[in-house]
């Protein structure tokens, strides 16, 4: 736990816990929130085992719990942790588990035990994206999918917000866009496609979204801060 608490990316999340779930209550939120799993469509996740991989205060649990899935959510913060166990009344309660692990680098599950894994805008705090990857692979049945949010390298509003961060360092003890600190990892969909591919997974489709701008604009290339991905294990 001590070591958790040392990552400094790990202690900023701690410091947010507080306020995660007002923050997903926003409407940039709510909007990023439906495109993901926009991607997922009408299928049936009745009764099917998912993981929730860098969970928070498991806000995106919840909501595939409320689809009918069993959803483990794994976050190294013990404060997001602490405050997603502290939902446990909602009427989701019995289909969720939480737990708080070092890293998603090295998930603590048997081969083959999840139906699908969610991870949403966690690759870009960690540094082995692959390994990550790769674990996940690992833990999906043939089949399974992964639903992945990671941040849009091609996004002029991201590009905007880095120099405004980058700026604010030098004059503010709390700079601008504090999670860019943090936030390192960035891609394009060809790229994460072929990065994927190298991990077992084969890109099902893919949207934009992240940016407070209305969906028009937000769901363009050049524009939304995140890339969503559905993608498989094929084997």
């Amino acid at each position: 736990m001590a070591e958790t608490r040392d990552r400094p990316e790990i202690r900023f999340h701690d410091e947010i816990s507080s306020g995660w779930e007002a923050l997903h209550q926003s409407r940039t939120f709510k909007a990023r929130t439906a495109a993901l799993f926009g991607l997922l469509g009408t299928a049936d996740l009745n009764g099917q085992r998912w993981l929730d991989a860098g969970c928070g205060t498991g806000t995106l649990s919840r909501l595939l719990a409320a689809r009918g899935c069993d959803v483990t959510g794994v976050d190294a913060s013990p404060e997001m942790i602490a405050a997603a166990r502290s939902r446990l009344a909602d009427p989701t309660a019995e289909r969720l588990t939480f737990r708080q692990i070092p890293t998603i680098a090295n998930l603590p599950f048997a081969d083959r035990s999840f139906d699908g894994v969610l991870c949403a805008s966690v690759l870009e705090y960690v540094p082995e994206v692959a390994q990550c990857l790769a674990q996940i692979h690992r833990v999906l049945r043939p089949g399974g999918v992964l639903l992945v949010s990671i941040p849009n390298r091609g996004s002029l509003l991201r590009q905007s917000y880095k120099l405004a961060h980058a700026a604010s360092v030098r004059v503010s003890a709390r700079p601008l866009f504090r999670y860019l600190a943090f936030s390192k990892f960035d891609t394009s969909p060809i790229a994460m496609q072929g990065l994927l591919r190298q991990n077992g997974l084969t890109m099902l489709g893919s949207s934009f979204a992240g940016s407070p701008l209305p969906p028009a604009l937000d769901r363009r290339p050049a524009v939304g801060t995140l890339i969503n991905i559905l993608a498989r294990r094929d084997n």
